[in-house]
């Protein structure tokens, strides 16, 4: 090193590769990693009801990451938290004396939660609080717009950050590829699905030469924020507009101006 500053590097060896990555992630701006999921937009006493499905993807005996953290931001809020099925949301609001300050329901649960809970009781998705938190939120909504003008032969890559089993309704591989391929009027093989989870994310020379005209990836809550960002600036670097599963679940539904509303984006 040249007075602390310089440092020389080798492809060939491999010799401070390590250090040269860790100085340019060092310059990326992130955004304050202290922003709550949610807790930083209700207020103590505020009710908050969370439509959580348990279905045959639901691990057994618990409740999923993104569930956990919601709730515990909530209670450490000094709010109420309220957590009900799907199957409950009108009981639950029925029997609550004082109307929800929001309702948070699972991205999948999107269009039965907007039809049951009132239009004065803001809605979201965990998968939408986890992109503002991760700080991808505008990026996904400039990237949701691409939906829209998908055509037949367009190449998609849908990408999670983790790993898990995959069930018969997998929303990754199943449910968003249907869903999508409906709401642009194609029939099912006329748009291409690559699939990606864990690590296994393209690099910057792949996505430039994938054609890719959309990426959808899961709500990230199995990754570091940072880790969440270098995906999204990877794909618009490289021009692949980027956006999130709840995102796309919310447009697919008809109601992202509703799921966005309480951030004022």
């Amino acid at each position: 090193a040249d007075g602390g500053n310089d440092i020389y590097v080798s492809a060939a060896t491999g010799h401070n590769v390590t250090e040269l990555k860790n100085r340019i992630a060092s310059l990326i701006e992130v955004p304050d990693l202290k922003m709550k999921l949610i807790g930083d937009i209700i207020q103590p006493k505020d009710v908050v009801l969370l439509i959580t499905p348990i279905d045959s993807a639901a691990p057994k005996g618990r409740m999923i990451l993104p569930q956990q953290q919601v709730i515990r931001d909530v209670l450490e809020a000094g709010a109420v938290c309220v957590t009900v099925k799907e199957t409950e949301i009108t009981d639950a609001l029925t029997s609550l004396k004082t109307p929800p300050r929001i309702a948070v329901t699972d991205s999948q649960a999107f269009a039965r939660a907007n039809a049951e809970v009132p239009k004065n009781i803001q809605l979201t998705s965990f998968s939408i609080l986890f992109a503002r938190y991760n700080g991808i939120l505008e990026a996904a909504l400039r990237g949701v717009n691409v939906l829209r003008e998908l055509k037949k032969g367009d190449n998609v890559l849908i990408s999670e950050g983790c790993t898990h089993h995959r069930q018969c309704d997998d929303i990754g591989t199943v449910k968003l590829p249907r869903l999508i391929t409906a709401f642009v009027g194609l029939n099912p093989g006329d748009l291409n699905f690559t699939f990606t989870s864990g690590a296994g994310f393209p690099t910057g020379a792949a996505l430039a030469a994938s054609g890719y005209k959309l990426c959808l990836h899961c709500g990230g809550c199995m990754l570091r924020q940072k880790a969440v960002l270098h995906r999204m600036r990877l794909c618009e670097s490289n021009g692949v507009p980027f956006t999130n599963y709840g995102i796309a679940l919310a447009e697919l539904n008809g109601i992202l101006t509703r799921s966005v509303a309480a951030f004022n984006p």
